[in-house]
């Protein structure tokens, strides 16, 4: 049976910061991708802001598309709001490339990654956890002083160990699609229970001539984007059908602990994300590098116990909790 410090299940953006974190601490530290390949599916409008770019320590120029300055806002009733800033307030990016440049940055700090190795249970026994990764004849079991829960919003393990879910769950779609883009350093945002009940829809410039345009809602998203793409102000501006698909699940509001005995969730999994703009990444990171410098720690002086892993819960909250917590208000 192989034994780690640190196992980490997810390597997307929370996952590989956590996992090259704990490694940099000295842990020795695994990720387990259930996909074969990090960045796919997309579940993100791929629109970072500048502060998640600096959380991910990582160049822009290999996988930012375009600089964002400003937006038009359209309400309900058809009156628009527009405003641009001077500098650049957030990134169009490739989340596939910026989501392998991350998982890159973990293996280069140490960490070992296992792709195609679903988690698909998890036991504990003498104060360690148990996980069985991979499917049929390729099950194995692997022995962790602390598992990262970084699986996104369903979190199957981290519920299973006892950690509760986000308050909700929006339903998001977006597609992909040639389109006429007014001004391509705005974002577009379109409120209105009839547009996106519950939250808003979007239209983000991508590469020349390209738009992401999607939603968040209480439910139905692919329901709601259908309409939106075939009323004003969207279609009439679609030039051709779409090109690719994201669905996904939008979770807002922390649980009351996100740590429990031998397992620590961080990012989707967490409900650690801006309840206001849907914003998960720069959430996400801050959190990761706590966990991953917690867990380390946690591991290696052989305490993996929840009372031990709350520092986590501490400086997490005391980095983001209030923003969090207003921001639920104000959604």
């Amino acid at each position: 049976m192989d034994r780690y410090d640190v196992a980490v299940i997810g390597a997307g953006p929370a996952g590989s910061m956590a996992a090259k974190k704990a490694a940099e601490s000295g842990a020795d530290v695994v990720i387990f991708e259930e996909h074969p390949r990090a960045g796919w599916p997309v579940q993100c409008a791929g629109l970072l802001g500048v502060r998640a770019m600096e959380e991910s320590e990582l160049p822009p120029a290999k996988f930012a598309i375009r600089s964002v300055r400003g937006a038009t806002v359209f309400s309900p009733g058809g009156y628009r709001l527009s405003f641009r800033s001077a500098e650049t307030k957030a990134w169009v990016v490739n989340r596939r490339i910026f989501d392998r440049a991350l998982l890159a940055e973990a293996a280069r700090s140490g960490a070992d990654v296992m792709m195609a190795s679903p988690v698909t249970g998890l036991a504990r026994d003498g104060g360690r956890s148990l996980l069985n990764v991979g499917r049929g004849s390729d099950q194995r079991k692997i022995e962790a002083g602390v598992v990262v829960s970084a699986e996104g919003a369903g979190a199957r393990i981290a519920r299973i160990a006892g950690i509760g879910p986000p308050s909700e769950i929006l339903s998001s779609a977006q597609v992909e699609l040639p389109f006429e883009i007014e001004d391509p350093e705005k974002v577009e945002v379109f409120l209105g229970e009839k547009v996106a009940p519950g939250f808003f829809a979007w239209a983000i410039p991508a590469q020349e001539g390209m738009a992401r345009v999607g939603l968040s809602c209480r439910e139905r998203a692919c329901l709601h984007l259908k309409r939106l793409l075939k009323s004003p102000p969207i279609g009439g501006r679609i030039r051709s059908g779409p090109l690719h698909l994201v669905v996904g699940g939008l979770p807002l509001g922390p649980p009351a602990s996100t740590v429990a005995d031998g397992i620590i969730a961080v990012g989707d999994a967490a409900g650690q994300v801006k309840p206001t703009s849907g914003g998960g990444v720069y959430p996400g990171l801050v959190c990761a590098k706590i966990a991953g410098e917690v867990a380390a720690a946690a591991s290696q002086e052989g305490n993996c116990s929840a009372a031990k892993l709350s520092e986590y819960e501490r400086r997490w909250r005391s980095e983001l909790g209030r923003e969090l917590r207003l921001g639920m208000i104000v959604h």
